[in-house]
């Protein structure tokens, strides 16, 4: 049947309220917001609305039967009328496509190819990117490793990969990929080894692999069947710094004190997610515990097992940052910067002349 002018209207209004993916709208609620810019709609007419979209439009709706009687789309991914690009949403989406160069490789994404053919990604030639990210050019990774990589874990297939070991010969190893993770201008991949003669598979075991050491010729094991980890990935990286991770390493309570000179930074550019800064009593605790910290240093704690990233972290800010508590990391972080002192006595006082 054919649908009026008024009735379209209300039906883009309705369609995005139950595409939100951030809220669920109740029907009263649904009339509020199509009464701002549809006047004299009544309650009975936005809910005859929500009952053509689900069965004319086949749209599968989720209601919810409690006090508030919500109702939302199954799928809020689709919505039946897609909103049509503002000139800026079309720039900020060209420049996120020409970002994403990195990613050539992607053979099951043709779809992107198409989208920066619509788009004019390309653009004029010469033009300077306006969003830039760090790379590491040092880093030897075949062009499409990365893409071929992100095909194999959206498939969920397990792969036989060769892997190179510094000083080691290259071995091949057989991994269920999960998860495609960037730290330090460096690209890793999540991944558990698969069963073999010795050890069983375990889904709980997260080996990660530095990409810039797989060779690019990795296959498909096809039969092996797929098994997805048991570990909450991001929660389990949350609990470190960088990729090192050493699930025997207990997660500790660390707290170390920063001098004014790079205060502003560590408030703003935390060590860890966990960063506090000690207040009240807590602080109080500290400054009589360690009296030689006086007004120039302010008390922090994180929370995170220990690996080497983190000492790395805590020895990059130099004599601006000390680790206090526990007192075994304290005495490894000194041992650190007392052998990276040591280093520098080995060189003359002054740079000889040359011959």
């Amino acid at each position: 049947m054919p649908v009026s002018k008024d009735a379209m209207a209300r039906y883009r209004i309705i369609d995005r309220l139950l595409a939100d993916p951030n809220r669920d709208y109740t029907t009263k609620q649904i009339l509020e917001q199509v009464n701002w810019r549809c006047p004299n709609v009544t309650l009975r007419m936005v809910q005859k609305d929500i009952k053509t979209l689900e069965e004319e439009f086949d749209k599968e709706l989720v209601r919810n039967d409690g006090r508030r009687g919500s109702v939302r789309y199954a799928d809020q991914s689709e919505p039946l009328f897609y909103q049509e690009l503002t000139a800026d949403e079309e720039e900020v989406l060209r420049e996120v496509l020409r970002s994403l160069g990195q990613f050539d490789g992607l053979d099951n994404f043709t779809w992107l190819e198409l989208l920066k053919k619509k788009l004019d990604v390309n653009g004029e030639k010469g033009q300077r990117p306006l969003i830039s990210f760090s790379k590491n050019e040092g880093l030897q990774i075949p062009d499409t490793l990365l893409g071929r990589l992100f095909t194999a874990i959206s498939r969920k297939s397990v792969i036989r990969l060769t892997y190179t070991v510094f000083g080691r010969k290259p071995k091949e190893y057989t991994v269920h990929p999960y998860q495609l993770k960037q730290f330090n201008d460096r690209w890793f991949l999540l991944c558990s080894p698969a069963a073999d003669d010795v050890y069983p598979f375990n889904p709980e075991f997260i080996v990660n692999l530095p990409l810039d050491r797989i060779a690019s010729d990795f296959e498909y094991v096809e039969d092996i069947p797929y098994q997805d980890t048991t570990v909450d990935l991001k929660a389990l990286f949350d609990e470190i710094i960088g990729v090192t991770l050493d699930r025997k390493a207990p997660i500790e309570e660390i707290y170390f004190a920063v001098h004014k000179n790079s205060l502003p930074y560590i408030q703003t550019k935390y060590i860890h997610t966990s960063q506090m800064q000690l207040e009240g009593e807590w602080e109080e605790q500290f400054r009589k515990k360690y009296p030689g910290l006086n007004g120039d240093w302010t008390f922090f704690s994180i929370e995170c097992r220990p690996n080497t990233e983190l000492y790395a972290r805590f020895a990059s800010y130099g004599q601006n940052i000390m680790l206090v508590e526990p007192v075994p990391m304290r005495k490894k972080l000194q041992a650190i910067l007392r052998a990276a002192a040591d280093n520098y006595s080995l060189l003359p006082e002054e740079t000889p002349e040359a011959e």
